[in-house]
């Protein structure tokens, strides 16, 4: 593979040397692009003041990541994400994160067919749908 230099960012000040050869400055088009050429300059030194104040990867999500979102989390994020809960597995549950940016959640223990209800425990009614009782698969914990 060619070494491919890396590019620079680009400066719009270069631009005003192009604009001033020519001599008509009292011309509006000559006017326009010059402030648009200064406004450029100006909004490219606020983005790369913004994005170093960002600082590195490590604290990256306490500064960039909302403070007021809830997250589940894998490991601990409660220094960098206050208000993030760590998901743990509970007895009989297991997490496999082999596909990335996909968790699969299993269960260990199996499980059993039930019809699906309403949860009245005094006058349970079952649930139907297209004219057959639904059926669910509830885990058994070991």
């Amino acid at each position: 593979m060619a070494y491919k230099k890396k590019e620079r960012q680009k400066k719009f000040a270069d631009l005003t040397n192009v604009l001033a050869q020519s001599k008509d400055t009292d011309n509006s088009t000559y006017q326009v692009i010059k402030r648009i050429i200064e406004r450029l300059d100006q909004n490219l030194a606020i983005i790369n003041e913004n994005v170093a104040g960002i600082g590195d990867n490590e604290n990256l999500l306490k500064n960039v990541a909302p403070k007021n979102a809830t997250y589940l989390t894998v490991d601990d994020e409660t220094t960098n994400l206050p208000r993030s809960f760590q998901l743990l597995a509970g007895p009989g549950i297991s997490f496999n994160d082999s596909v990335p940016n996909q968790r699969t959640i299993t269960t260990l223990g199996g499980y059993y067919d039930a019809p699906l209800t309403d949860g009245d425990v005094d006058e349970t009614n079952l649930i139907f749908a297209s004219g057959e009782c639904i059926i669910v698969q509830v885990p058994v914990l070991t």
